[in-house]
């Protein structure tokens, strides 16, 4: 990712990019196209952002990157990167190369200094792990909620035994400022929630719910994806992708996604 981000970045045009086949020109295409969604200022300072990733050894933020992801990067890898890692500052160029490799599913992170409800995706790239799992979690709850809600007290009841008592909290507020009238269509909520009620079922759904936020901004569910521990990020990461085009009227406005928990 962080040279197809390299390549967008040097303004290399699109039909060239297009020649390079394989997950790199897809990736650079994705990038490129990025960019054009952005305004001028924006996509100057996204310019920015990914030339110096593409110099520097660890990204920005790997702090902020869950450690599972890390410890994935590293596992092909010898000992010698691990160390080299965890020094910051690789000693050569061999060092260099280790880094980078054990690096190079990670984007560049902002500070995870947020906590409360995010009211943009760039905000949201700022919650800690935990805080992030929990906020997404709310969201499918809301979502949830309105998808059995219609159905009536038996299927309400059923969504609560799978799903835990959140549903009902849930429920409870839907049907209130600032969360009525914002969550998108019922059609669309009970679209985005078919899927095994199991322990992560509304994290999975609060994903399909933000991804037509992501539509312009690809780069933005990785950044949330490795702030979650590796498994459920990679499936976040998909519920993100997979529902991205889904079209904005049919999902939850940032009205909703930031009302208070």
């Amino acid at each position: 990712m962080i040279v197809a981000r390299s390549l967008a970045a040097a303004r290399i045009p699109g039909s060239v990019l297009a020649r390079l086949g394989g997950d790199l020109g897809t990736q650079a295409i994705e990038a490129a196209h990025e960019l054009a969604a952005l305004g001028t200022d924006d996509a100057r300072r996204r310019r920015a952002t990914w030339a110096a990733s593409a110099i520097a050894p660890v990204p920005m933020g790997l702090r902020g990157v869950h450690a599972t992801w890390i410890d994935a990067g590293l596992a092909e890898l010898p000992p010698r990167a691990r160390a080299e890692l965890a020094a910051g500052a690789p000693r050569d160029p061999i060092g260099v190369w280790l880094v980078r490799r054990a690096c190079a599913e990670l984007p560049p992170l902002p500070p995870a200094d947020r906590t409360a409800p995010p009211t943009s995706l760039a905000e949201a790239a700022r919650l800690p792990g935990d805080v992030l799992a929990r906020w997404l979690a709310h969201v499918g709850a809301d979502q949830l909620a309105l998808a059995v809600g219609m159905a009536g007290p038996e299927a309400l009841a059923g969504a609560v035994r799978a799903a835990g008592d959140r549903v009902l909290v849930a429920w409870r507020r839907i049907v209130l400022a600032p969360r009525l009238g914002q969550l998108g269509s019922t059609r669309g909520a009970i679209t985005r929630c078919k899927l095994t009620l199991d322990g992560r079922a509304l994290v999975l759904i609060g994903a399909r719910a933000l991804a037509p936020h992501t539509h312009t901004d690809p780069s933005a569910r990785q950044r949330l994806a490795v702030r979650l521990p590796r498994e459920l990020g990679l499936a976040v990461r998909a519920e993100l992708t997979a529902y991205a085009s889904t079209p904005l009227a049919q999902a939850p406005t940032w009205t909703a996604l930031a009302a208070p928990i």
